[in-house]
């Protein structure tokens, strides 16, 4: 029986679409994963840039209004950083979240909790939170979490 040489070419060739389809595939889905990956990190460092604003704001309208406390009054600067979007997870502790009062004239003798928080000088917050990579394969490359920092700073008011 003769087959016809067409008919056999076409049928390779097929074969050879789908074979580049599953190497192109493949690339693809990892630009697209690295892509929407990109995009929720930062959107969270977004989160944690507003919501450090907020709790700078808030400090240096009400300087001497911190809390420890795990869950701290809105009316705290931990309280308005936690209230801000997204950052309701963060944990209220030194290493997640911290507050520095920076004192604007040169070096005093006698520096004090007093002197810090009068006006003029400046308040500082930081916020930093651990972002777990959801795609294993830039998790493979930057390890499991990435530290994100947000840090703002305002002059004291009152």
């Amino acid at each position: 029986m003769l087959t016809n040489p067409r008919r056999a070419a076409r049928r390779g060739q097929r074969g050879q679409a789908l074979a580049e389809l599953a190497l192109v595939s493949t690339v693809l889905a990892l630009i697209v994963a690295g892509a929407i990956e990109f995009g929720l990190l930062y959107g969270h460092k977004l989160e944690l840039s507003n919501g450090a604003r907020a709790g700078a704001r808030w400090a240096a309208a009400h300087p001497t209004s911190w809390s420890a406390a795990a869950s701290p009054a809105s009316n705290t600067v931990e309280g308005q950083v936690l209230a801000a979007g997204g950052t309701s997870a963060l944990s209220n502790d030194d290493t997640h979240l911290t507050i520095e009062y920076l004192d604007s004239s040169a070096a005093r003798a006698g520096y004090t909790q007093a002197s810090c928080v009068s006006p003029g000088n400046l308040v500082r917050v930081t916020l930093a939170q651990d972002y777990p990579l959801l795609t294993s394969i830039l998790g493979g490359l930057f390890g499991a979490a990435v530290t994100l920092k947000a840090t703002a700073t305002m002059p004291v008011m009152a």
